[in-house]
This record gives C-alpha cells, structure tokens and sequence, in this order.
C-alpha cells in the first residue's frame, strides 16, 4: 500500500536530519529531486534556503492536501532504520552537496545531469 519514500535531508552527521515523507513519491523520487535540487541550484551552497526550496518544489502540487507529505525531525541512523512509514529513504547532504544513489554520494550537478538523460 502506497509507493512511500523519506527524502532526509541531512547538514553533517552529528546534526538532526529534516525528513519529508512521501506516501506515493518512490516511484519517481530521483526525477522528482532532480528537479527539485535544479529548482534550488541558486542555494546550493545555503542549507536553510536550498533544503526549503527543495521541499517547497517537492510538494509544490500538494501543498494544501492532508495527504501524501509529511515533514518531521529525526537522525541518520533513524530513518536508515526504517523507523517512519518505510525503510525507502534518499540522503540529501546539504553540506557536500550530494544526493546518495545506491550508497554512493553523487554531487548535485551530476544527479541533475543524469535525471535529464534518465539514468
């Protein structure tokens, strides 16, 4: 039931993380934060505002539903635990500035690129 995801977004490990739930976002999570971390490419380099306007473009269409997000605190080894909804997650570090893809870092400009080609 759903097609969930947490995007965690994460400015070092020994801070909390901002997790965004997502109950029917896995399916298209790297299109969708490809285009969200594009969207925010002006911030990149200020956590507070890039990880708003990712947020802000990732539920952009729903920003008035009672469904499909939610947004909650947390630490790394929480949501790696599976904790919240679902063990599907995607670490956003706004300190490197990477998206981790299968474990491994890919900084933004690259997982953008490779959205656009559909990788």
């Amino acid at each position: 039931m759903g097609d969930r995801v947490n995007f965690a977004f994460s400015r070092g490990e020994d801070k909390p993380v901002v997790v965004l739930y997502s109950h029917w976002g896995y399916t298209s999570r790297y299109a969708d934060l490809a285009a969200a971390v594009e969207h925010a490419r002006p911030r990149w380099g200020d956590s507070e505002y890039c990880t708003r306007m990712i947020i802000s473009h990732l539920l952009k269409d729903q920003i008035s539903s009672e469904l499909h997000y939610g947004i909650f605190a947390s630490t790394k080894d929480e949501v790696e635990s599976g904790f919240m909804y679902t063990d599907e997650y995607v670490f956003i570090d706004l300190v490197k500035m990477t998206v981790q893809v299968d474990g491994i870092d890919v900084p933004f400009r690259t997982f953008v690129e490779l959205a656009a080609v559909g990788a």
